[in-house]
């Protein structure tokens, strides 16, 4: 059979890869900080409660924007799990994006709240 057909025994075999397998892992582990965080954001005010509040709670702890970085490790993990070039590209352009957009973010946090956690980071639990 010509290299330009996919057969069901080469996706069998993908499926079983490290780089599949290992991939998939990152990408659903982001996949679950990403939900949990949104929520944590979404539980924030109370029906009809106005202004904002320093989010607590999961990778809050640690970083201003847990949410950005559970969207950084799906997209890594997708690249991963893809093995692909554009896989790559986006998860880089993903970086690229989020990141300046979680110092911001940071940098909000802690002009606005004089008690926000001066622990903190912005979107690299212990390091950025």
């Amino acid at each position: 059979m010509s290299k330009f057909f996919f057969t069901f025994t080469d996706g069998v075999e993908w499926l079983i890869s490290p780089a599949f397998i290992i991939g998939t892992t990152i990408w659903l582990g982001g996949y679950i900080i990403n939900l949990s965080s949104d929520r944590t954001l979404r539980h924030l005010r109370a029906p009809g409660e106005t202004g904002y509040k320093i989010p607590h709670g999961g990778l809050f702890e640690y970083i201003s924007c847990p949410n950005y970085f559970g969207e950084i490790l799906e997209w890594a993990g997708w690249a991963i799990l893809t093995w692909s070039l554009a896989g790559f590209v986006f998860a880089l352009w993903t970086v690229a994006n989020l990141a300046p957009r979680a110092r911001s973010h940071h940098k909000w946090y802690q002009e606005k709240f004089s008690d926000y956690p001066p622990e903190r980071k912005a979107l690299i639990p212990f390091v950025l």
